[in-house]
């Protein structure tokens, strides 16, 4: 793991969130939807520098992307 906790948001990064957007779109209501809207709203959160919850080391309890 590297030493600093900055995540560098590359354009290559920016596009990849972006693709994921499109995909979801497409997705059927439903559980797998509703995880990865939350997984794609946790990045984007991320990636505007908001702090992570438990500064990141695990996933936050009760979000839409756990199980």
């Amino acid at each position: 793991m590297a030493k600093s906790k900055t995540i560098r948001v590359t354009p290559n990064v920016q596009k990849c969130l972006e693709e994921l957007k499109a995909a979801v779109k497409t997705l059927r209501a439903g559980d797998q939807k509703k995880r990865a809207e939350g997984a794609i709203s946790y990045l984007s959160a991320t990636f505007k520098g908001k702090p992570q919850p438990g500064k990141g080391r695990t996933c936050p309890a009760g979000s839409l992307i756990i199980r």
